[in-house]
């Protein structure tokens, strides 16, 4: 292998690639980037068995072939390299050499026949849609994805939901739901219900960056893909069985409450300094009235603080508690002005959503306010 590229771009291509190298795999190829050069580009994939990103780069190739190289080792000579051309040749077996300038560099590499074969796109269910757009969904349903859980599996996931012209995402810890849905322009080419692991949503679209172009998807039976131009992200499907949101989403509420977004999320910020109960953290107290919301938080040891905000009460005055970080995490991803609260009562869940937009539901269930200790309570 004998190729000329630039450094920047090959600089670029390292960093997405390397999104699906493992620090703790117990294959030293796996902790290795595959590089093929043939035609007029290069081809850089990696994978960890779970997750794996393949992108291709222009590049003036001198003599075709393959090779496998340290991701870690690659990637912080490149990022030292000046900027300009840059050289990669084989010069004999088990060795690479980087020319860039008056920059020379030797690393070791393994054979390309030892890297694993990549799995293929199995045509099953497929969509298409806008980036900017399934980044949002990520952001927003993410945030209720557990982060471990060793006895269920699943609930680290993203259930995906394709049905026609319309695709929905769902997560869950098992104490709160975040819900997304979106109408697709094209009929999404059949029915598909696969959870993919919250992790790999998140890497993928770090790895896709910005853009204004469309995502392909495509499920097959144990794996999901996801393609930009130039650039494809795959993972493995989680298997076990997603809890039924629809039963854990309120279908009625008794009160509604609509305050604005920035306020609400500063007060919980305030709250959360003092809510530092051991038994019940970031406990907040929430007493709606009809035109404000007193927040309030206390531990013992430590202090106490209260705070009105301006808020629009449309039904009976409640006192309820939830965790104010799982609020504050939600808000944290809303970009509307204003949101609402609807309620039920103390002891059932609420739903919080931007205001007149039902295309999201975040599902809070409330805690149990006592004297000393406080609980989570079921959903409805």
């Amino acid at each position: 292998m004998h190729l000329d590229c630039e450094k920047t771009v090959l600089e670029n291509a390292l960093g997405q690639v390397s999104r699906a190298i493992s620090s703790r795999s117990p294959l030293p190829i796996l902790g290795h980037i595959l590089m093929e050069a043939r035609g007029d580009e290069l081809r850089l994939t990696a994978t960890d068995l779970n997750v794996g990103v393949q992108t291709s780069i222009p590049v003036r190739v001198h003599e075709e072939g393959a090779t496998t190289c340290s991701a870690r080792l690659l990637a912080d000579i490149v990022n030292r390299l000046p900027a300009g051309p840059t050289t990669l040749q084989t010069v004999r077996e088990g060795s690479l050499k980087l020319t860039s300038a008056r920059a020379r560099f030797e690393v070791a590499t393994l054979p390309a026949e030892e890297y694993p074969t990549l799995p293929v796109p199995e045509r099953a269910s497929f969509l298409r849609l806008p980036r900017k757009v399934l980044k949002a969904m990520i952001a927003r349903v993410g945030i209720a994805a557990a982060e471990v859980d060793e006895s269920r599996p699943v609930m680290t996931g993203i259930l995906t939901v394709l049905e026609s012209s319309r695709i929905t995402l769902v997560a869950t810890d098992g104490r709160r739901l975040a819900r997304m849905s979106c109408d697709l322009e094209q009929d999404g080419g059949g029915e598909a219900r696969v959870v993919i692991p919250a992790r790999a949503m998140h890497e993928m679209v770090k790895v896709f960056g910005e853009g204004e172009d469309e995502v392909e998807v495509l499920f097959g039976d144990s794996q999901a893909f996801f393609r930009v131009p130039g650039i494809q992200f795959h993972c493995r499907i989680l298997e076990g069985t997603f809890p039924d949101f629809n039963r854990v989403i309120p279908q009625s509420f008794q009160r509604t409450a609509r305050m604005g977004r920035d306020a609400l999320a500063n007060a919980l910020r305030r709250m959360i300094i003092v809510a530092q109960e051991k038994d019940s953290p970031h406990l907040v107290r929430m007493e709606f009235d009809p035109d404000r919301l007193t927040l309030s938080a206390n531990t013992p040891d430590l202090g106490s603080a209260r705070e009105e905000i301006p808020a629009l009460l449309d039904g009976e005055p409640l006192t309820i508690a939830f965790n104010g970080k799982f609020v504050l995490d939600c808000l944290s991803v809303m970009d509307s002005e204003e949101v609402q609260l609807d309620l039920q009562d103390e002891s059932h869940s609420a739903v919080l959503r931007p205001l007149e937009d039902s295309s999201f539901d975040y599902v809070c269930m409330p805690v149990r306010l006592r004297e000393l200790s406080a609980e989570p309570v079921g959903a409805a």
